[in-house]
């Protein structure tokens, strides 16, 4: 079954072959190297443009408190999410595949036999035996090395899309539970609109009585009461739309029962950018192009390998029961051997070629895909910082107007106590306080959810 070979040269030629499977294989580009080529009409600046706030990032500072049932859900939603669990198969998937390109590194070995009489006549011996049988394809110009390393890329880049699917995750379910906060608080204050609205109409009626007011002064009041009372429904809509999609997110049934805080979290305190040229090792999703490009780099490597020789070794051991054996009594059992194979391709018709220019382009794709990635992390943290500072202007200026009303509120009841205006008035000033009220709430919980943003956008690895 195997022809015997000197011992003495199989072991020279497998000498030989190990060391010629250790040719080093090409390097990646560099980060810096992949950035040069990445981006032709840019150039990053040494600091963020519309950074206010001097010093590095704390990747853990969100700039304002979670309550605890919120870190509890973030939790929930990170093992229970249809999104992640997809995220985590592939990244079982792509390990998976990272032991199936280096697995031929180490030698295939099975086992056969043959056995029983044919009643068909043959004009070769019977033979009877079991052998044990490995094969290796030599690694000798670093194909399956170089088809591994873009394995190993895409399995971390794998990694780190789960890494980054979490962050995104626990940043969507804040802001969801933010949203159904604020539409609560939305509902509590609109309701406040409606009272006073209710108790004008009824004032304007006794007026009507008395003729101090007109059929269509009523009528303009009982509009008042009708927007409010749609106000009321708008928001209550607005917060049973919060609630499914947060229950989405934990992975529940959207049945819009989850129950929220009453008050939103305090404004959140400035944080530091950091420097630009920290984003990429922060931010997860560059990293994952990063790697992709390093995989496709990898996979033009194995095209080109594929148009040089191939090398295989077989080598096994049998034991045999038969007439060859009666014939050649100098023929040892068990008989092993070792054979060697090289095949080179020499007409393809062109389809080793087309393999070399299909992963060079996808090379070049994976370039375009990492600046694009980059110049999109770039324009989310610009536009955070800038979205951040200009909400925060504004929320001084209706806070102000907030405290102003407050104020107009408070000497108009005083006015009604000593007979110099009425209550009508009062609630007419005291609606017009709960609608800057509202302005003040949509910007609170604007500003909270820009930070999120802005955190996220940065790299920031809590809530996790």
């Amino acid at each position: 079954m195997f022809p015997t070979l000197n011992v003495k040269k199989t072991g020279i030629a497998l000498a030989v072959a190990m060391a010629l499977t250790g040719c080093a294989i090409s390097d990646a580009p560099t980060q810096a190297e992949l950035a040069e080529q990445a981006f032709t009409n840019v150039t990053q600046p040494a600091n963020w443009r519309f950074a206010k706030t001097p010093g590095d990032f704390d990747a853990e500072a969100l700039g304002f408190s979670l309550p605890p049932e919120l870190v509890v859900l973030i939790k929930e939603a990170q093992e229970h999410n249809p999104d992640l669990r997809i995220a985590a198969a592939r990244v079982a998937q792509a390990q998976a595949a990272l032991t199936a390109a280096g697995a031929s590194l180490l030698p295939m070995v099975g086992i056969g036999g043959q056995a029983g009489a044919s009643p068909i006549p043959t004009s070769s011996l019977s033979v009877d035996g079991l052998a044990l049988v490995a094969t290796w394809e030599l690694d000798v110009w670093g194909k399956t090395r170089s088809s591994e390393a873009a394995a190993q890329a895409n399995s971390l880049a794998a990694e780190l899309d789960v890494l980054y699917a979490r962050q995104s995750l626990a940043a969507g379910v804040v802001k969801a539970w933010l949203a159904a906060v604020e539409a609560q608080r939305q509902i509590a204050l609109s309701r406040s609109l409606l009272n006073f609205a209710e108790q004008q109409t009824a004032l304007m009626q006794v007026g009507q009585k008395v003729g101090r007011n007109s059929q269509q002064d009523i009528l303009v009041s009982q509009l008042a009461v009708k927007n409010y009372r749609g106000q009321i429904l708008q928001s209550e809509q607005a917060a049973n739309s919060a609630q499914r999609a947060l229950e989405l997110l934990l992975g529940r049934y959207p049945a819009a029962e989850i129950a929220v805080a009453s008050n939103l979290p305090a404004v959140p305190s400035p944080i530091p950018a950091g420097l630009p040229s920290d984003l990429i090792e922060r931010r997860p999703d560059v990293r994952a192009a990063e790697n992709r490009f390093r995989a496709a780099f990898y996979q033009v490597e194995v095209a080109k390998k594929a148009k040089l020789p191939s090398i295989s070794l077989t080598g096994g051991v049998a034991l045999l029961d038969n007439e060859l054996l009666a014939l050649q009594e100098s023929l040892d059992n068990p008989v092993w051997g070792l054979t060697g194979t090289i095949l080179a391709p020499l007409f393809t018709n062109g389809a080793l070629d087309a393999q070399i220019e299909i992963k060079t382009q996808q090379q070049k794709e994976s370039t375009v895909l990492y600046a694009q990635t980059m110049l999109n992390a770039l324009n989310e943290v610009e536009g955070g910082l800038y979205n951040e500072q200009t909400l925060s202007d504004r929320y001084a200026l209706v806070q102000a107007q907030v405290s102003d009303q407050q104020r107009i509120v408070d000497l108009e009841r005083i006015q009604v106590n000593v007979g110099n205006s009425n209550q009508y008035q009062l609630y007419q000033q005291q609606m017009s306080l709960a609608s800057n009220q509202l302005a003040l709430l949509r910007l609170h919980n604007e500003r909270l959810i820009q930070r999120v943003n802005l955190h996220l956008a940065l790299g920031g690895m809590y809530p996790m």
